[in-house]
């Protein structure tokens, strides 16, 4: 399900991540999607967001945020799952847009609205993406 609405948990999201208000960020938060600027979601971005709400289930919607919110390298865990299924839902037979969709998805993985500390460079995303897409 995908609402136009922030998630339960905004402010606490907020407050970690600033650049959480800006416009097309979506969250997943208890089998729910939240849209909160109401801006079309391409399929990729669904399959990406479906990722994170199969994930809270195994540990819980609230312990999943907990974690996310606090521990950077299972943000960066759990955003390379969500990106690599993003990812395989664009992919064409086409080795060129393949890979212009990999360097592209590389870069939303390591975008500054995770705040991944230490940050993450464009060529450990490459290695990362190509490691779980192809399992």
């Amino acid at each position: 399900m995908i609402i136009v609405d922030r998630p339960p948990n905004f402010e606490r999201i907020k407050a970690a991540f600033p650049k959480a208000e800006n416009p097309g960020v979506l969250f997943a938060h208890d089998q729910t999607i939240y849209n909160p600027s109401g801006v079309f979601v391409p399929p990729a971005l669904i399959a990406h967001e479906n990722v994170h709400l199969e994930r809270q289930k195994k540990v819980g919607a609230d312990r999943w945020w907990d974690l996310y919110l606090i521990n950077s390298y299972y943000r960066y865990e759990e955003e390379l799952l969500a990106h690599a299924a993003e990812f395989k839902v664009q992919k064409t037979g086409d080795r060129n847009v393949s890979a212009s969709l990999l360097m592209r998805t590389a870069l939303r993985l390591i975008a500054p609205l995770y705040n991944y500390q230490p940050p993450r460079s464009l060529q450990d995303a490459i290695k990362d993406l190509r490691q779980e897409i192809a399992k």
